[in-house]
């Protein structure tokens, strides 16, 4: 008799068991399904996002060695005109200085052809001078593009581009530097001949002072 009433109960205690197993699936499943579908969403988003910022940093990466490029151009072509011109002032000014000991030699009886030589000389020497200064401060300006491209350069990684314009900037001033050293050397001869030549012929102090007078003339005609 007992065994007769237990049977039923266990029976329907399965059912209940299985009724709530079947509950609780159909309840937590899509909460499982969910959690993938986000976690993986965000490995996407996450992938992405690296993908673009890696993409960013070459687009500026090249953007600056373009940057880099063009002030390196700037730079040489800079410096190219200045020692161009620079050895164009040393020859006249190498000119110069044969015309006035030629004078100093010849004293009064130096040709009016040799004191119209002297007075072309000196405008070509007025207007290389001009033109050098002009190139002095061009190259202030360039300097400065092109430190500010290397500084860029080298904040955005690409340190051999950096590296690169920094030892054209440093051969750059350096060449400059020379250049200008070369120059007022040579200037400072011709100065030290004109004086040499009034001390020695006073009679050519006129001539002297005449020809600079008419090569200043000169110079604000044509300016």
């Amino acid at each position: 008799m007992f065994i007769r009433k237990l049977l039923p109960i266990l029976r329907t205690t399965r059912r209940i068991h299985r009724k709530v197993s079947l509950i609780r699936s159909r309840y937590f499943a899509p909460v499982t399904l969910g959690l993938l579908t986000t976690t993986a969403f965000c490995e996407d988003l996450s992938s992405d996002l690296q993908e673009g910022s890696l993409e960013h940093e070459f687009l500026i990466r090249q953007a600056t060695t373009v940057n880099v490029n063009a002030a390196t151009q700037l730079l040489t072509v800079t410096l190219v005109a200045i020692q161009d011109t620079s050895e164009r002032l040393r020859e006249t000014l190498s000119k110069e200085i044969c015309l006035v000991q030629q004078a100093m030699e010849w004293g009064d009886s130096t040709p009016s052809q040799h004191w119209d030589q002297l007075v072309v000389v000196r405008g070509t020497l007025s207007d290389l001078k001009h033109n050098l200064r002009t190139l002095f401060s061009y190259m202030d300006y360039v300097e400065k593009v092109a430190t500010a491209a290397a500084e860029i350069s080298y904040l955005s990684g690409n340190v051999a581009a950096s590296d690169a314009i920094c030892e054209r900037i440093d051969h750059a001033s350096r060449t400059c530097n020379t250049q200008k050293q070369l120059n007022q050397a040579l200037q400072q001869e011709s100065l030290e001949i004109q004086q040499k030549a009034i001390i020695s012929s006073p009679q050519l102090e006129e001539k002297l002072k005449n020809n600079e007078s008419s090569d200043k003339k000169s110079n604000r005609d044509n300016f």
